[in-house]
């Protein structure tokens, strides 16, 4: 969620740059090199001469930070830190390698730095409006921190009261809150004053009151028709539209737009191949056979993971478990096989299947150790801490031979209303899957069949929640996932729609009102447009 802002700056504006710094003749030949290598996009060889200056120059900082650059684009995100620590070792005011460096400890979930070096940042550059912004989009959507969120947007748009990334994102905010009143008045500034309205109104859209969405269909078809539109603010307005016939019950026109929306977005993604899932599930199987599950990880009690289906009411057991006492909600936080990265292995380009190859017992705790120290940077000393990154759940053995204490709840719902509620969300990022009724067919029956397996190895480790169960009876589920997590029962739990912790899923406005059971058997307004879904799913 959000835009991450870039020092994108051009090879030629580089290449200007280090020879305004004025280097010493040896220096300015190979420079030429430099510019040669450029444009031919030998990577390999203008990073050896990148090295080469470095050597000749150790105080020669634009080198250093064309070598990061290099780095980062391919990759190299380690590297390319030390590369733009050393520029600013050189030169500390260096903007350029400030907010790249920001981005690159963003890539490897360093947040706690990330945020240091955006802080350090403003102050060395309070007039400079994206940074503020920058920093405002790590603390809300990052390490929630939503008073330090609020007060940077509003920095950014005092300096630039335009800049419409700022004012999204503050609406955003108060939306996450559950503050829609404050949220609408803001997005709705937005359309009084800005040109490209479509994004206020998608963000506005589930919060319409039945006054409003008559009105606001008519500028809504207003701006369909305008053929200026760029495809990706068609399919905001696509969605938008979607949501605001649904409202009115109004189905067939909300699975049309629902529909279009989802193509468009398809045009742009192209195919999912789930090979990779498979061939990974074949590894971790090897990996079972290798360790067992053997009980050699951290023994932190501390981690609670929500896995499942997106749209299978993860958001609201999160939110109950988070309005205890004892418990910090901490959202989408990271995917688990982040912390494999800096496992050692021979091969040079790895991808988690090499790793596993290599992965040994001190490999484990050392990555169960790590994450519980990441994610206790931000969950401010409470007991027990949530991480809803729902694709974990094709993770769960590793979770469990790194982290054996670890709770893990997994999240079920009717098969097709995930997944028509997965064909209905447009997803900020992720779930590449879930714009194809087919795919999202696909994609759910391999999670089933990997759920299913590892509910057979854990069995009583995994606690399996019906979403149905919990809006029958929240009060006696809500008592099972507390036994379950050794936790006493409060009655906030149960009013956990006055929980004010920031929510950044497609479910935000649902999980700020009591319990409702409009959600179950949903499916069936679109019987008629998920034939082909029922028949892959056999339902």
């Amino acid at each position: 969620m959000g835009w991450r802002i870039y020092f994108s700056m051009g090879m030629e504006k580089i290449e200007k740059k280090m020879i305004e710094v004025k280097p010493n003749k040896e220096i300015q030949n190979l420079l030429i090199e430099v510019a040669n290598l450029n444009k031919s996009g030998h990577l390999e060889k203008l990073e050896k001469i990148l090295r080469k200056i470095i050597l000749l120059d150790p105080n020669y900082y634009p080198a250093f930070f064309h070598l990061a650059r290099l780095l980062e684009k391919a990759k190299r995100i380690p590297e390319a830190i030390e590369f733009y620590k050393k520029t600013l070792k050189i030169n500390s005011s260096h903007l350029e390698s400030m907010i790249n460096l920001t981005n690159c400890y963003e890539d490897i979930k360093k947040f706690d730095k990330a945020i240091e070096i955006s802080e350090k940042c403003c102050k060395l550059y309070p007039d400079k409006y994206e940074i503020h912004y920058n920093l405002g989009r790590l603390c809300h959507t990052k390490v929630i921190d939503l008073d330090k969120a609020i007060h940077a947007f509003k920095k950014s748009l005092a300096i630039n009261n335009n800049f419409m990334f700022a004012r999204i994102s503050l609406g955003q905010v108060y939306k996450s809150q559950g503050n829609f009143n404050k949220a609408k008045k803001i997005f709705q500034k937005i359309i009084d004053t800005d040109v490209n309205k479509i994004r206020a109104y998608y963000e506005m859209a589930e919060t319409l009151d039945t006054n409003e969405i008559k009105n606001t269909i008519k500028k809504l078809e207003v701006l369909e028709n305008d053929d200026k539109q760029a495809d990706k603010e068609k399919i905001y307005l696509y969605f938008a539209m979607g949501k605001i016939y649904e409202k009115i019950n109004n189905y067939n026109k909300a699975f049309h737009y629902f529909d279009l929306g989802n193509k468009l977005k398809k045009k742009n993604i192209g195919s999912i191949d789930f090979k990779w899932e498979e061939k990974k599930f074949e590894a971790l199987k090897k990996i079972l056979k290798k360790f067992k599950t053997k009980n050699f990880g951290y023994q932190s009690s501390k981690p609670i993971f929500i896995v499942g289906m997106p749209r299978s009411g993860s958001t609201l057991i999160e939110q109950i478990i988070s309005s205890h006492s004892e418990v910090f909600g901490g959202g989408e936080l990271f995917h688990f096989t982040d912390f494999f990265e800096k496992v050692s292995i021979p091969k040079k380009n790895k991808n988690l299947i090499d790793v596993l190859d290599y992965i040994n017992e001190k490999n484990f705790f050392d990555i169960g150790k790590e994450y519980v120290e990441e994610i206790e940077k931000i969950s401010k000393k409470h007991k027990y801490f949530t991480n809803k990154y729902l694709s974990n759940v094709f993770n769960i053995l590793l979770i469990k031979l790194a982290l054996p204490n670890a709770k893990i709840i997994h999240c079920e719902r009717n098969a097709l209303d995930i997944c028509l509620s997965c064909y209905k969300t447009n997803f900020t990022e992720g779930s590449e899957f879930s714009y194809s009724l087919e795919e999202i067919g696909n994609y759910y029956l391999e999670y089933k069949k990997q759920i299913e397996y590892w509910n057979k190895i854990f069995m009583k480790q995994i606690l399996n929640i019906k979403y149905e169960d919990f809006v029958n009876n929240i009060e006696k589920e809500t008592k099972k996932v507390l036994d379950f997590l050794e936790l006493d029962f409060e009655e906030n739990c149960l009013k956990f729609y006055k929980n004010k912790r920031s929510v950044n899923t497609a479910s935000l406005v649902q999980v700020r009102q009591p319990i409702y059971k409009g959600s179950v058997n949903s499916w069936t307004n679109y019987k008629k447009y998920l034939k082909n879904l029922i028949n892959k799913l056999n339902v």
